[in-house]
């Protein structure tokens, strides 16, 4: 079985093809369960042992992103077998998000990884100045590494070898420890999205919002009810380029896996 969340389809991607590769099409989006995640149903997911169990994240400000951190504080796993893994997704590198995942998994269903590994496919951060995403060339080489890669990762899973790719970057405490948990704090607020003249009220932003963050007005234009969490779904699959983040993202590009 497979877990995972995307906003911009990367970690979708990874999932599905992680799941070819091994022959498993239990593949499951995290979003599913928010309703009951939410409404404090609980949810309990049963897996049988001699399933392999594993969960695909993108990385956000070199942590977890905080829809997948929700899941696995909220819903039980019940899986008595040994085969866990997790596959972090990061634009350039994961900080603490390894031992993030790990935390996560033990303290909540005492679940362990075998291994945590990390892929690096395109960039899609453009809500602050400094990030933005990649040339069309250096998207489709990191697409054509992560294919390689991925891979290099089925293989591992289904010898039971280890595999410890895995991108730390510079200053990992600092980002991990200090940078993430005040891009957790502070940054989730969805108060400067707006739509600006291009939209065309065609709701593709509502459809996408894996947190259903977003609903049509009187008026048919997009407004946000605030519990994002900056997976960057709306902005970027928008297919106007007609949602905006305050003033910086008016020439900024726009990705999402194809």
């Amino acid at each position: 079985m497979i877990f995972y969340f995307t906003g911009t389809g990367n970690s979708k991607h990874v999932a599905e093809r992680i799941g070819e590769l091994i022959g498993d099409s239990n593949i499951k989006f995290i979003a599913d369960y928010y309703d009951d995640i939410i409404g404090g149903k609980g949810v309990s997911v049963d897996v049988d042992s001699n399933e392999t169990l594993v969960f695909v994240c993108p990385v956000h400000s070199w942590g977890l992103a905080k829809s997948m951190r929700r899941f696995l504080k909220k819903v039980k796993i019940n899986y008595s077998g040994s085969k866990v893994y997790g596959i972090l997704v990061c634009g350039d590198n994961c900080g603490k998000a390894r031992e993030q995942l790990q935390e996560e998994l033990w303290k909540h269903n005492r679940l362990k990884c075998n291994f945590v590994c990390s892929v690096q496919m395109p960039n899609t951060y453009i809500v602050m100045k400094g990030f933005g995403t990649d040339s069309e060339e250096l998207a489709a080489q990191k697409l054509a590494a992560a294919e390689v890669q991925m891979k290099e990762i089925a293989e591992a899973i289904m010898e039971g070898k280890p595999y410890d790719h895995y991108v730390v970057g510079t200053h990992p405490f600092l980002k991990g420890r200090i940078v993430y948990p005040l891009f957790m704090a502070f940054t989730m607020s969805d108060k400067k999205f707006y739509a600006d003249f291009n939209c065309v009220s065609c709701g593709k932003c509502v459809e996408s919002c894996p947190e259903k963050n977003i609903r049509l007005d009187s008026k048919k234009r997009p407004e946000w009810l605030g519990h994002c969490v900056k997976c960057l779904s709306c902005i970027h699959r928008c297919p106007k380029h007609a949602i905006q983040y305050g003033d910086i993202t008016q020439k900024m590009g726009r990705y999402y896996y194809k």
